[in-house]
C-alpha cells in the first residue's frame, strides 16, 4: 500500500506518499554515520533489502548490524509507528520476518506495541533526525522524475488559461516561497556549522545529485575542508569511504562520484581557501532590485562578470555551467544571504538555471514567460516547480 500524507511545510502542505521514504530508505539518502535505534542500539545498514513493490514488508532480505551483530531479514517502512497496528501488520503472518520498523516521525504517543503475529518486536528507526534534506526536497526529486514521464497535466492546461499578468504572478509568488526555505535552510546550517564547513560540505552534496547525495554529504562531513587542506587526499580513497553506498546504475559519465570527487580535489588544490575568497566576491556586489526583466538585471549588475569571476577564476573552470549554476543557486546564494554579505534573492532570481527538467522549460515557453528580453532563469524554473509541487 502507497499511503500518502499530507505534510506540513514551511510555506503550508505538501503532499508526501510513503514510497518517497521507501525510497529514501533504498538509496541510504540520510546521514548513516550514527545510526540509532529508539531502544539504543547501535545500527549499521549493509544492505537496505530487496525492495518489495507486491504484498508483505517493503524491504524484503536486508543485512543489518545491530551493536556489531549481523542479523538478516525484512524491513517495513511507515510514517508513524502506530501505522504498524493500523495496517494490522501484527495479524498478518507475512510481517513475522521484520527485524527493523523504520518511521518518519518520533511519535510521543504510541498506543499498541509493535509486534509480529509470532510476538517479535523489530526495532524502531525514526528517520527525520537524521534526514540529509528537508521532506520537501525529497517529494521535490520525487516529483520531477515524475514530471518527465508526463506530456501534460490538467493543472498545467488550467495555468494556461490565466492571463499572461496572473501566470507571471503565480510562478514569482513560488519562487518567492522557495527561496525563502532555501534561506531558513542556510541560516540552520550555517548555524551548526559555520560559514568554510557549510560551503564545503553543501558543495560536495550538491555534486553528488540527488542519487549520490547521501554519500557527498558524508564525506563532506567525516573528511572536513581543514583535512581536504591539510592531507593528500585522493579520489580513490574518498571513493572507497562510501564503497558499496554509491548509486551507479544509469549514471552518466560525466555524473560519476569518482570524477565529481576529483573535481572537488582539484578545486581544493587551486585554491584551499576558496570559501573565503568567495566571500571576498559576494560581498562586493551590488544592492540592487529584483523588479526588472532579466536580461537588463545581468547587464546592470554584471551577472556574467560575476559568475566567471567564481567559475573560471576561483573554480579553475572545473565545474561545468550547469552544475556550476545549480551550486549558486542551491548554495553559495541562500549561504551568502544568510551571513549577512548581500541580498542574494534578485541575483538568485535572474541567475541563469541549473540542470533544468525538460518539462518545465516547454511549460514555462508556452505560457509565453520565456521571451527573448526575459530568456529563462532560476527563478522562473524555481516558481514553475513550486507551482508544479503545489498542484501535485
Amino acid at each position: 500500500m502507497n499511503q500518502v500524507e499530507e505534510v506540513q511545510g514551511l510555506y503550508g502542505p505538501f503532499t508526501l506518499s510513503e514510497r518517497v521514504v521507501q525510497k529514501i530508505w533504498l538509496r541510504q539518502d540520510f546521514d548513516t554515520s550514527e545510526l540509532k535505534t529508539v531502544s539504543g542500539r547501535k545500527l549499521e545498514v549493509l544492505d537496505p533489502g530487496r525492495w518489495n513493490l507486491l504484498a508483505g514488508p517493503d524491504f524484503k532480505d536486508a543485512r543489518l548490524h545491530l551493536d556489531g551483530a549481523e542479523i538478516t531479514g525484512d524491513v517495513e517502512i511507515h510514517f508513524n509507528a502506530n501505522d504498524w497496528a493500523a495496517h494490522g501488520h501484527q495479524h498478518n503472518t507475512d510481517f513475522d520476518q521484520v527485524v527493523l520498523h523504520v518511521v518518519v516521525y518520533d511519535q510521543q504517543k504510541q498506543t499498541l506495541p509493535v509486534k509480529t503475529f509470532s510476538g517479535h518486536q523489530p526495532e524502531l528507526l525514526i528517520l527525520l533526525p537524521v534526514l540529509n534534506r528537508d521532506l520537501e526536497d525529497y517529494a521535490i526529486d520525487d516529483a520531477l522524475r515524475e514530471l518527465e514521464k508526463v506530456e501534460e497535466l490538467d493543472w498545467e492546461v488550467e495555468f494556461l488559461e490565466r492571463t499572461l499578468s496572473e501566470r507571471q504572478e503565480l510562478v514569482l509568488k513560488d519562487a518567492a516561497s522557495r527561496w525563502a526555505r532555501k534561506l531558513n535552510f542556510a541560516r540552520k546550517r550555517l548555524a551548526a556549522d559555520g560559514w568554510d564547513a557549510t560551503l564545503h560540505q553543501l558543495c560536495l552534496e550538491v555534486l553528488g545529485y540527488s542519487r549520490n547525495r547521501g554519500p557527498m554529504a558524508r564525506i563532506g562531513v567525516n573528511y572536513p575542508i581543514e583535512i581536504f587542506r591539510r592531507q593528500n587526499l585522493d579520489t580513490e580513497m574518498l571513493f572507497q569511504s562510501e564503497a558499496g553506498i554509491w548509486k551507479l546504475n544509469g549514471s552518466r559519465p560525466m555524473n560519476h562520484p569518482k570524477l565529481r570527487l576529483q573535481q572537488y580535489l582539484q578545486i581544493m588544490h587551486h585554491a584551499p581557501d576558496w570559501p573565503e575568497q568567495l566571500r571576498s566576491v559576494l560581498s562586493q556586489q551590488t544592492e540592487t532590485s529584483a523588479a526588472m526583466n532579466t536580461s537588463d538585471f545581468r547587464r546592470s549588475v554584471g551577472l556574467r562578470d560575476l559568475c566567471d569571476a567564481v567559475r573560471i577564476e576561483l573554480f579553475n573552470e572545473v565545474i561545468g555551467e550547469k552544475r556550476f549554476h545549480t551550486l549558486m543557486v542551491d548554495a553559495f546564494l541562500p549561504l551568502a544571504t544568510a551571513e549577512g554579505l548581500i541580498d542574494g534573492y534578485p541575483y538568485w532570481l535572474h541567475w541563469w538555471p541549473g540542470d533544468t527538467p525538460a518539462t518545465l522549460s516547454r511549460l514555462l515557453k508556452r505560457a509565453e514567460l520565456v521571451t527573448k528580453s526575459n530568456p529563462l532563469s532560476n527563478g522562473l524554473l524555481q516558481g514553475a516547480l513550486g507551482l508544479s509541487i503545489r498542484k501535485g
